[in-house]
């Protein structure tokens, strides 16, 4: 399948960003593991209408952001699938919940829209850490900006820049669309931009100074705050 091809099934399907916390009484490291070695197998078990999954595990913050340990994207057909028949069974569903209540302290739900505008040709090998490095942005707009305004700032204006200027190997957008609850933040958006390097991350997001500036222009012309965390993407459907 194509790079276009791709993108055009993607916007079809519904996607939801799940910005996680742990237990208290865990530890990084260990939420980690229950989530990447525990829940994964389950999920993948049942959830029969889930079409892709994709596990961030946070490891840094670009500047000061709320505390988070992973972000999840989930893709379904339909929001009715997530919201109707996310499970293959009733034992099914329990098991999945008691199995979340192990590690799981919060969980900000968003229902969003995804736009792919770099992507690599080749499907991500599953299972395993992705090479290069990621990070995965989440913006709030400008006080008094409609939302129409930013969508359109955003999609038609910044992200040209951004596949200019920044040396991502793949770059996508995500609009959100409703908060369907656990609380969080009233983000407007999530940006994600892969690297080939965790170094490209942290200090070589640029081609160019001149890009660098053009890019930090016109960041405050549509958004208001940044919270971007540095993370390890597994891709556990696809």
């Amino acid at each position: 399948m194509t790079a276009a091809r791709r993108a055009a099934q993607d916007r079809r399907m519904v996607k939801l960003v799940f910005l996680c916390r742990r237990r208290p009484d865990l530890t990084h490291e260990r939420y980690a593991e229950l989530l990447l070695r525990g829940h994964v197998p389950l999920a993948l078990r049942h959830h029969p209408t889930l079409r892709r999954y994709v596990v961030n595990i946070v490891e840094d913050t670009r500047g000061p952001a709320p505390p988070l340990d992973s972000i999840g994207e989930l893709w379904f057909d339909s929001l009715a699938d997530y919201r109707e028949r996310l499970y293959d069974s009733p034992a099914g569903a329990d098991i999945i919940a008691r199995d979340v209540a192990r590690f799981m302290g919060t969980a900000a739900a968003y229902l969003t829209t995804e736009h792919v505008h770099r992507m690599p040709a080749a499907p991500p090998a599953l299972g395993r850490r992705a090479p290069g490095g990621k990070l995965f942005a989440c913006l709030e707009r400008v006080p008094r900006m409609s939302y129409v305004a930013f969508r359109a700032h955003w999609l038609e204006r910044h992200v040209p820049l951004a596949l200019r200027h920044h040396a991502t190997t793949h770059y996508l957008t995500n609009v959100v669309d409703e908060r369907l609850g656990g609380g969080g933040p009233d983000y407007d958006g999530f940006a994600e931009l892969a690297f080939a390097s965790a170094e490209d991350v942290r200090g070589r997001m640029y081609h160019s100074p001149e890009g660098r500036a053009e890019i930090e222009a016109d960041i405050p012309r549509f958004i208001a705050r940044v919270h971007a965390y540095l993370v390890a993407e597994y891709v556990e459907r696809w």
